[in-house]
């Protein structure tokens, strides 16, 4: 069927509502199997970062880190926290193997920041007033001993482009559009050229953490440990291939645990072999090419641990509510919300040519995507995801209600998301708006935890126990919920029938969905004291 209006209106017209969500479900199937169609490619992307993953975690460990610490768990000890950077460039190479810019972009920019802030703690270069985050980024990533070998682009230069794909623009947006709209397309050399920015980023983090791992050996009087940790090559063009990368990069879904833990058990297993000979100076059974590939199914397999264990302690806390096919419907939902938003992006950029509601709709589609998958490993990160999806959709509802305002925004310099939560008429979001914000980003200052309790405290139910453990997935929700109204609202613009068939598919009635949506800007609005900092 073409991804067209006119297709989809054959497709309901032939198989009524149903015929529009079997469409939906198609183009994210072939999404998914794009990801295998193109694994050598982007394995050629992704891997080489991966180089230096089983040496420095060796030292991590030797140090002191905890070999089974859950990987979006940043640890209680600063040995810990490095293995977590280095569990985090996995996480970013998945995602980018997966064609998700914008889920890897936060992982990317997170990191950028959290060693960005250890690095001016120690050199003292502190951000001046007035000056930008990218002019101070440049001059505290300037100096020779910080700058690592093989990165050309200054580091500011890196944030700042990939801050500007977090906001629906910039140089990097190719990426998104590979992702959402051409779904059998193959990444094209210009695609590659543009995905290296994320993959520098993450470069500039790795060599950040292999000097923090250098400096831990210097003060234990390691020095010859000290030196072979520095000579660590960072980079190194892949020279193993995963034959089939869905095991790896697939979202961990309860439905598919057992079909990847053999896998995902066997290239851990391995990796804990190498390690453990390294450890001893026996002779290695796993050649070093192979450690790129040993050290992401070894991260993949501690995430399928925890995916896991958290099922089963969601099972615990909920009791008679547990709803076993919660995190399958859930999934669902997200790809109906999501497709329908990418299908949007493409019509609008048929019908407008570079129209900015095409890219607002792009960028939620492959943020929610990012977010949802994200959020199935517990990784908060996912929320940095929605920060990004709850901008792009106020952007579309604001182009879509108040053009005149939007395009005033549009071309301010000095815009920013709560611009664009205002303009869509909700202010009373705010606090949801400024939550998400802090997990989009991962300097010191940014605090995790307290926004955390923020999203918890925005639920119907913030009283009982189990809201605790239930913010986050609550905040997914709400933003499939509002994502999946301005998504009809829109397909009615180009057909009402079309628009009525999407409400049946996601079973949205118009003023059920707007008692629903005020009841959640009402709780912000009397929550909007709640600290973030």
């Amino acid at each position: 069927m073409p991804p067209t209006v006119a297709g989809f209106e054959a497709a309901l017209h032939d198989r009524g509502y149903d015929g529009v969500a079997e469409a939906l479900i198609s183009r994210h199937n072939q999404r998914m199997e794009r990801i295998a169609a193109v694994g050598h490619t982007m394995q050629c992307i992704g891997l080489p970062v991966l180089a230096s993953q089983l040496p420095l975690a060796l030292a991590a460990e030797e140090f002191g880190a905890d070999p089974g610490r859950p990987p979006m768990f940043s640890g209680p000890t600063w040995e810990d926290h490095l293995a977590w950077g280095l569990d985090s460039t996995a996480a970013a190479a998945r995602l980018m193997m997966s064609l998700q810019p914008i889920g890897a972009s936060i992982v990317a920019r997170t990191q950028l920041e959290r060693w960005s802030s250890n690095l001016e703690f120690n050199s003292l270069i502190r951000q001046e007033p007035r000056e930008s985050t990218a002019a101070w980024l440049n001059r505290l990533w300037s100096a020779p001993s910080v700058w690592p070998d093989g990165v050309a682009t200054p580091v500011g230069d890196l944030f700042g482009d990939i801050s500007e794909l977090l906001h629906g623009r910039g140089p990097l947006m190719p990426l998104v559009w590979l992702d959402v709209a051409d779904v059998t397309d193959a990444p094209s050399s210009e695609h590659v050229r543009l995905l290296d920015t994320i993959s520098d980023s993450l470069v500039i983090s790795l060599s950040h953490i292999r000097r923090c791992l250098a400096t831990v050996a210097e003060a234990r009087g390691w020095s010859y440990r000290a030196r072979t940790i520095n000579m660590i090559r960072l980079v190194s063009p892949a020279r193993s291939w995963i034959p089939d990368l869905r095991a790896f990069l697939f979202p961990l879904v309860p439905a598919q645990f057992r079909a990847v833990e053999g896998v995902l058990g066997a290239a851990a297993s391995g990796y804990r072999r190498a390690v453990s000979a390294l450890r001893v100076g026996q002779r290695r059974d796993e050649p070093s090419e192979l450690w790129p590939v040993l050290s992401f199914g070894n991260q993949r397999f501690r995430a399928l641990i925890l995916a896991e264990h958290a099922l089963k302690v969601e099972q615990e806390v909920l009791g008679d509510r547990f709803d076993e096919m919660g995190v399958q419907k859930l999934a669902t939902e997200a790809v109906l919300a999501g497709e329908m938003a990418a299908m949007l992006a493409l019509w609008l950029r048929q019908k407008s040519g570079a129209h900015p509601a095409a890219d607002a709709f792009a960028v939620t589609a492959s943020g929610l995507r990012s977010a949802q998958w994200l959020w199935l490993e517990d990784d908060d990160r996912a929320m940095g995801c929605l920060r990004c999806v709850i901008e792009q959709v106020a952007r579309a509802r604001t182009w879509r209600t108040r053009p005149d305002r939007a395009a005033r925004i549009e071309a301010s310099s000095k815009s920013s998301p709560r611009d664009w939560i205002e303009g869509a008429g909700w202010k009373r979001l705010n606090l949801l708006n400024r939550a998400l914000g802090e997990f989009a980003h991962g300097s010191t200052r940014s605090n995790w935890n307290v926004a955390r309790d923020a999203l918890v405290a925005l639920q119907s139910n913030a009283e009982e126990d189990t809201a605790r453990h239930t913010g986050r997935t609550h905040a997914l929700t709400a933003m499939i919920f509002i994502l999946s109204v301005e998504c009809a609202a829109w397909v009615d613009s180009f057909s009402s029938e079309l628009g009525e068939a999407y409400r049946s598919v996601i079973r949205v009635d118009d003023a059920q969905a707007d008692e629903a949506i005020e009841a959640l800007m009402n709780r912000a609005w009397e929550k909007r004291g709640t600290p973030l900092r």
